[in-house]
């Protein structure tokens, strides 16, 4: 049973509003498919809806049923009331979980969030359940935010429960007690889907998929643009975010217009339809800031899925998990990584990731180094 607030269409279709994108669907669907190939059993995901992005007046949100991709999904009801919205959940989100759990049932929650850890708190003394956790980052540790008056506490709270981890930045189980069976997956590479050929006419294609945030380094492609050559490029941005309307007026501008194209959140099939249609995906997130410690971008992993080449900033560990298998700029400045994406601008053909370096990184494989992790959670309980 999977606590979790991941979404997709399916759920976007049923709930009949405007609501903030998910974008941390695609790598929790591969890693959800590794997991039932790992043990074979059934897997549900047991969720509460989202915030909407537009309506701010309260609403009654009914039970859902749904589909998460294939597996299985109950999303909880909620009075989404502004400011009164996230506590209602707590309890809501409790009584949803404890309806659908049994004893026997195994528990995974999405990360360290109070309204998670208070539903686990409850079928632990209900069911005794075994929990794990899915640590897919660690933001509220750099969060300073309000929200941070949250989280903290479900850190404290939660970690008394945790009898494994699944990790997607190895830095986020040294929060972890020593004794807890870990395992790093940081994202997923799916061969069945590159292409046989990059091979294009007409200019390079560079896109960004993902948060568009300073974090995550648009800032810095933004600045990039001014330095590359007068022909001979294009640049998609599909993503959502803080910065998004500094994206939408680069592209609008006489100087970009026809080679910076924004796209907003696409759905996942013309989401995949643009990394096909590209060459090189763009990985920009900062060394410097703190998030690059407590996570790893998946966006790698789409783009070598959907064959592409990658150029990326070191951070979050690329490097040491990736070796070669990416291009590197020589530093984290806009000039430094113009000077990277115009070298292959400039290049004839393109260059194929060999798939050694990354084979360790497929559903397939990945499952296998999950029995392993799971039998070690079985032996030390």
């Amino acid at each position: 049973m999977v606590l979790s607030n991941v979404y997709d269409e399916n759920y976007q279709k049923a709930r009949a509003e405007e609501i903030p994108p998910c974008l941390s669907s695609p790598k929790r669907r591969d890693l959800f498919t590794a997991i039932q190939l790992a043990l074979g059993w059934e897997l549900v995901v047991l969720s509460s809806p989202p915030r909407a992005s537009v309506r701010r007046h309260g609403r009654w949100l009914p039970p859902v049923d749904t589909r998460f991709d294939r597996f299985s999904q109950h999303v909880c009801a909620n009075w989404d009331l502004p400011k009164l919205r996230i506590p209602f959940s707590w309890l809501m989100y409790a009584i949803h979980v404890g309806r659908h759990v049994r004893r026997g049932d195994v528990l995974m929650m999405d990360n360290f969030e109070l309204v998670y850890v208070l539903a686990a708190w409850f079928c632990r003394l209900l069911y005794g359940n075994r929990i794990l956790l899915d640590y897919e980052d660690g933001k509220h540790l750099t969060d300073k935010s309000w929200a941070r008056l949250i989280s903290g506490p479900a850190e404290v709270l939660g970690k008394p429960l945790i009898q494994g981890a699944i990790l997607a930045h190895s830095a986020l189980g040294e929060r972890l007690a020593e004794k807890i069976p870990k395992i790093t997956v940081p994202g997923f590479y799916k061969p069945a889907a590159a292409r046989i050929s990059l091979d294009r006419q007409g200019p390079v294609r560079f896109v960004y998929a993902g948060s568009l945030d300073k974090p995550r380094g648009i800032d810095l492609l933004i600045g990039a643009l001014p330095h590359l050559p007068n022909q001979g490029w294009q640049l998609d941005i599909t993503g959502a975010g803080p910065l998004e309307d500094s994206v939408r007026q680069l592209a609008n501008t006489s100087r970009f217009q026809g080679k910076v194209f924004f796209h907003g959140v696409l759905p996942s099939q013309a989401h995949a339809e643009l990394l096909a249609a590209c060459h090189v995906g763009l990985n920009l997130q900062l060394s410097s800031d703190p998030i690059s410690s407590v996570t790893f971008p998946s966006k790698i992993f789409s783009y070598f899925s959907a064959g592409l080449e990658v150029i990326s900033t070191m951070a979050s560990q690329v490097k040491t998990l990736l070796s070669d298998a990416c291009t590197y700029p020589a530093a984290e400045t806009p000039v430094s990584l113009a000077s990277c994406m115009a070298r292959r601008v400039g290049l004839e053909g393109s260059a194929k990731t060999p798939s050694s370096l990354l084979d360790r990184f497929t559903i397939q494989n990945t499952s296998r180094t999950l029995c392993d992790f799971f039998q070690r959670v079985q032996d030390s309980n």
